[in-house]
């Protein structure tokens, strides 16, 4: 029994932090393997974005990346992604602050009170609620606490765990995918892109909505089917427990009169960004990071915050956000080997003339599979934009592929599969103990529904873009 428990932990998947570290490693490797070659790159200031001559790649002497320049290219990667990972700990700072006032979980939760006698358009308001905190504010993993709360009610109108578990977690996957303001995938994506940040608000905003009317028809389907006959819950057998792990989490929780005041500030908070962005064109990294701290304090000080609260919201934030920083800068070191090694544009190169002669929707779609793949292994939208964006950016101009396009099918590739991959769905199943073969078995029509619906999303995108 104890070597049988030696084995597993000799087995025990790597984090993040050391799954990209072996990535560095391969890079080094590959350096010493593909033939070094070279492409001209130039900056085009009426794009303003730095592109590749397409005409322009030639073979050069190869110069592999030892094991030294590979340690080294670790702390040179948090330079060369330095204003990446400032944002990134600016924003994280920033939700630190709304966070840590707790008026988002709470607000929640008093909404959540009371209506265990309404109707499916509950599911719905509920559905948005959950898939808004992701595409607005790109809250995820927090969220997932919320599904037995949730089931509470929708057990009581006669529906399942299931409908609990659409309505919190994969409503709010929907909503981190598409993310018109989530600047953890498109914030990450657009500025390594070099594109003007939270750019296509207005498709994205189309995109949210459209994904979440096809879910909420699916969803409905399903409860008109178990309304009439329970048995046909897959979760049938497994109600007793899934019930009682719902009423564990049975909420009971008041707003004060100055937290509802700060909660109605909070709201005004990402409806003035809203506006800020998409009126007002307030596309700064910088500025909107400054403007998400600036109206936190305010919100947390009408909250009843202390300046000590606030501190420590703020480093809790950052604290969240920590290890994909980490990742994000050594990222840029597995850019840096492979430049340095004259391996990046060799890789390139192949890509290029493998993808050559296919149309612009063919390559968006192996691109959309490239990363649909790749989160099985990466399950993070903000290490996956890191790590693949640096290549699929230049790869998209030597392919006649617009950059907007490419992260578009980043976002579909890396969000939707977070739903299906056990390495992303098996933790917030786990709070509604519903057995993953019988969630895939379920989802998977939708899931054949989605990847024909992106797919021609992309295509559109790739012709408008």
């Amino acid at each position: 029994m104890e070597k049988g428990k030696e084995i597993g932990k000799r087995l025990k998947a790597p984090d993040l932090i050391v799954f990209t570290f072996i990535m560095m490693v391969i890079a080094m490797i590959l350096t010493w393997i593909i033939p070094a070659g070279q492409y001209t790159r130039y900056f085009n200031e009426e794009l303003n974005r730095t592109l590749v001559d397409p005409n322009s790649y030639q073979a050069v002497a190869q110069t592999p990346v030892s094991i030294m320049a590979m340690l080294e290219a670790i702390p040179g990667g948090f330079v060369k992604n330095i204003s990446v990972i400032a944002y990134v700990m600016g924003w994280g700072g920033a939700f630190g602050i709304l966070i840590h006032t707790k008026l988002i979980e709470d607000g929640i939760k008093v909404a959540l009170q009371g209506k265990k006698k309404a109707s499916f358009l509950i599911v719905v308001v509920i559905s948005f609620l959950f898939s808004a905190g992701g595409a607005f504010v790109g809250i995820q993993q927090s969220f997932w606490s919320f599904t037995p709360v949730v089931a509470l009610l929708t057990v009581a109108m006669g529906y399942d765990v299931v409908v609990a578990f659409v309505a919190v977690a994969v409503a709010n996957n929907i909503g981190y995918m598409c993310g018109p303001l989530n600047m953890w995938n498109v914030g990450v994506a657009q500025q390594i892109s070099e594109l003007p940040l939270f750019s296509g608000l207005g498709m994205r905003l189309f995109i949210w909505v459209l994904f979440m009317a096809m879910l909420l028809v699916y969803t409905w389907l399903y409860c008109r089917k178990i309304s009439k006959d329970p048995t046909k819950s897959i979760v049938y057998d497994l109600r007793d427990t899934s019930e009682a792990l719902a009423q564990e989490a049975a909420p009971v929780t008041k707003l004060t009169s100055r937290r509802k005041i700060a909660l109605v500030c909070l709201i005004a908070e990402f409806v003035g960004l809203v506006i800020l962005i998409a009126f007002f064109k307030m596309t700064s990294s910088g500025k909107i990071a400054a403007y998400l701290i600036g109206t936190g304090i305010i919100v947390a000080v009408v909250n009843g915050d202390d300046y000590n609260e606030i501190s420590a919201g703020f480093v809790e934030g950052i604290q969240l956000v920590l290890v994909p920083c980490i990742v994000v800068g050594m990222a840029g070191g597995i850019l840096s080997i492979l430049e340095d090694g004259n391996t990046l544009d060799s890789i390139l190169h192949w890509a290029v003339t493998a993808l050559s002669g296919t149309s612009n929707a063919f390559a968006l779609m192996m691109i959309y599979l490239f990363q649909f793949l790749f989160n099985f292994l990466v399950p993070s939208g903000t290490a996956q934009a890191a790590t693949t964006m640096p290549v699929i950016a230049p790869l998209a101009d030597l392919v006649g592929v617009s950059r907007q396009a490419a992260v578009v099918a980043f976002q579909f590739g890396d969000g939707y599969s977070n739903m299906i991959w056990p390495t992303a769905c098996l933790a917030p199943l786990a709070f509604t103990n519903i057995p993953f073969k019988r969630w895939v078995k379920w989802f998977l029509p939708f899931t054949a529904v989605f990847i024909v619906v992106s797919c021609l999303i992309l295509v559109y995108v790739g012709s408008v873009y």
